[in-house]
């Protein structure tokens, strides 16, 4: 009896396992995040070297086991072959699928997480909004995903409504905070944002993701947003991303 299975998804990580095969961490359109084996695919010519690698997007045919699960084959419909050719859209992509697998978990629901993980390496190979833009939006975005994206029109603290010219932003306490309320919250904490910023912020948030790398900022605004959108991400989730790191020494 074939009891095989056929999912649809985008590699985030490999392994090496053993003398030739490979740990692949997919996430799936059908099941979330799994864990596959590459069998084989370490040994020059195997037909699944070229396909387990991470970003590799398409439809996995896979035997299940108890614990993961084994590929057959891969029906690749995007390999993302131009961000390998450009060492900055690595590290970006690399970033990208770091935090898609912080984020998702086997079983759950994560079609969004998969939908704006292929988007925003697809901004990346578009070339039309800087990366830095693209990182943003991915970052902020992912926190809208997981329920903690920022409050922008109402006071993160006593929930009143906020007329745009009097707001400022808190990353600790995640949005916007009143006049009256500021004098709660350490200086250091609150930011003042270009009216563009707020709008931007708010467009990342509601826009469907299909149309999300569709729009292009001042500098001053990407400077806001590349400077709030990574402090954001980590004062949600307290974890620093080993690809963080290789952004920063790229000015990323």
């Amino acid at each position: 009896m074939d009891n095989r299975i056929n999912l649809t998804g985008i590699v985030l990580s490999v392994m090496p396992v053993g003398d030739y095969d490979r740990r692949v961490t997919i996430l799936t359109k059908e099941k979330g995040k799994i864990a596959a084996f590459a069998r084989g695919a370490r040994r020059p010519g195997n037909s699944l070297l070229a396909v387990s690698q991470p970003c590799v997007f398409g439809n996995f045919t896979l035997f299940p086991g108890r614990d993961s699960f084994t590929i057959s084959e891969v029906k690749v419909e995007e390999y993302f072959s131009e961000i390998r050719e450009d060492l900055d859209s690595v590290y970006y992509a690399m970033y990208f699928c770091e935090v898609a697998d912080f984020y998702t978990k086997e079983g759950n629901d994560e079609r969004e997480m998969m939908k704006l993980l292929y988007a925003s390496l697809k901004a990346l190979v578009k070339g039309q909004m800087s990366k830095r833009l693209i990182r943003s939006v991915f970052e902020i975005r992912t926190s809208v995903l997981n329920g903690e994206g920022p409050m922008l029109n109402e006071c993160v603290l006593c929930h009143e409504k906020i007329q745009e010219d009097k707001r400022l932003f808190s990353v600790a306490n995640g949005g916007a905070v009143c006049d009256r309320c500021k004098a709660k919250l350490p200086a250091s904490d609150l930011r003042s944002l270009n009216p563009s910023s707020w709008y931007a912020l708010w467009f990342i948030g509601n826009t469907p993701i299909t149309k999300l790398f569709s729009f292009t900022v001042s500098k001053e605004v990407e400077d806001e947003l590349s400077a709030l959108s990574a402090d954001y991400l980590f004062s949600r989730v307290k974890h620093k991303f080993k690809g963080d790191k290789l952004l920063e020494i790229i000015g990323g």
